[in-house]
């Protein structure tokens, strides 16, 4: 653990303290980018926690009696590469005001909140590395365009504009006009969020190694707060991925009648098909929330969870069962196996399942839920069942995190069109980062939400 607040306030600028704290944590190791700023935190022994806040980037507590440890709060509503920047921000705080608790409102920037952006500026962006990668793209004139800023930026872990304006502002390597809001102009007349997509720019290792330095946080035991917010929340958008137009709260009435009378409610007909899908949801996740939590995995887990999400139709014995023929999947950029060869598939991938379940503790978080995002596109590619595919495999994607100790995840109908496409590029381009960013990503935004009221 590294003590540098009794460092911390000889310093007036906050290049110096940066640089003189770089060189107190890394020593003499060779220093790799992008720094983790969470990882800095753990190691100055403050705890950090992600909530939703609407209006603040963050917030640092101080520790308030002796055996009390300090702890820093991070929205969840910002990108990653903000909750970077908050992340090293708080880090000064610690430093410099470890007797106040400050709240750092959005876009109010009083002077103790500005020697906290320049901190942490100058810890993600070292001005002597910054320099070195300048050189590397600099062009005649000394400066370097827009384009290549994406790349430094991608490479120190910071969003375009704060890499923007600390060339412009600390290397003068930018040509044009820098006044502040004639630049701010540039930079989004430039798109750089367009641009990194075009350019197949992920944050997964961000998010990565947000992950693997707030995995404690994310453990997770199922309980009946969860279960019911998750339910709620996870059904609504999950039905409305799959195109149903429909209000759970509007469907509350019917989906109790089908849950306590099953094939002999009146709404068991196709006519109501939305309702039943709605009330298999149901079912499908009182499976999936099951105390105790069972200790082994099986792919062949999906089957039952299939049963489980046509348990109310009129013909209840068509879940769980394998698809004996040859389909194509509507939309798809891939073609599904062929039935012949499904079961032998899901063997393949429950061996890769049961070594990695059992081998969990011995790779970081990230990797293995990594893997697990894998398993869920081949069960997807697969596409085991005549119907209800989709729902399955995002619900046993549930069924291994849960039962690995991690927090679930549920993908909002908002984030659809990057999620299907995050697939579609593993699909054609065997790709998988673009999905590993929205599962790493909406995993952050679940447990946020399943920790957003008190137990």
């Amino acid at each position: 653990m590294i003590d540098f607040a009794s460092k911390a306030k000889q310093f007036n600028d906050a290049e110096s303290m940066a640089a003189a704290f770089l060189a107190a944590y890394f020593g003499n190791e060779v220093v790799s980018f992008p720094i983790s700023p969470f990882k800095m935190l753990n190691d100055a022994g403050i705890p950090f926690v992600i909530r939703g806040f609407e209006k603040l980037e963050g917030v640092y507590i101080p520790a308030q009696l002796n055996d009390d440890l300090p702890i820093v709060g991070i929205s969840s509503n910002r990108p990653i590469t903000r909750q970077r920047f908050t992340a090293a921000h708080e880090l000064c705080h610690h430093f410099r005001d470890a007797d106040s608790e400050i709240a750092c409102p959005i876009g109010q920037k009083n002077t103790s909140e500005k020697f906290a952006d320049a901190f942490a500026s100058a810890v993600l962006m070292p001005i002597g590395e910054l320099r070195l990668k300048v050189n590397e793209f600099k062009d005649a004139s000394g400066n370097v365009n827009f384009e290549d800023i994406l790349k430094i930026a991608e490479y120190f872990g910071v969003s375009f504009e704060a890499c923007v304006y600390r060339i412009a502002y600390k290397i003068h390597s930018i040509d044009g006009d820098i006044e502040s809001r004639a630049l701010g102009k540039r930079i989004r007349k430039f798109h750089p969020d367009n641009q990194r997509k075009m350019l197949g720019m992920t944050y997964s290792e961000l998010y990565a190694d947000l992950i693997d330095n707030y995995y404690k946080q994310l453990k997770f035991s199922p309980n009946d707060f969860a279960r019911n917010v998750f339910e709620g929340d996870y059904i609504y958008n999950d039905s409305r991925m799959e195109g149903l137009e429909i209000s759970v709260e509007g469907a509350s009435e019917i989906v109790s009648d089908l849950r306590n009378k099953c094939q002999k409610s009146a709404y068991c007909t196709q006519e109501h098909v939305a309702f039943l899908s709605i009330a298999g949801h149901y079912k499908m996740y009182q499976s999936i929330f099951e105390l105790p939590v069972k200790e082994s995995l099986s792919v062949y887990d999906i089957l039952r969870l299939n049963k489980d999400l046509f348990a109310y139709y009129p013909y209840p014995e068509f879940g769980g069962n394998l698809r004996n023929n040859n389909i194509v999947v509507s939309g798809a950029k891939f073609e599904a196996v062929d039935y012949h060869d499904i079961f032998n598939e899901l063997a393949k991938v429950d061996e890769e399942i049961k070594e990695y379940f059992l081998n969990r503790r011995n790779v970081s978080t990230s990797e293995y839920v990594k893997h697990i995002a894998r398993v869920h596109h081949r069960i997807t590619m697969i596409h085991p069942f005549p119907e209800g595919n989709g729902r399955t495999s995002r619900a046993f994607m549930n069924v291994e995190l849960i039962r690995s100790g991690l927090s679930p995840i549920y993908i909002k109908v908002e984030e659809k069109n990057n999620y299907i496409e995050a697939l579609e590029i593993a699909d054609t381009e065997k790709r998988y980062e673009p999905l590993y960013e929205a599962i790493f990503r909406n995993m952050i935004r679940t447990h946020v939400e399943l920790n957003s009221q008190p137990l």
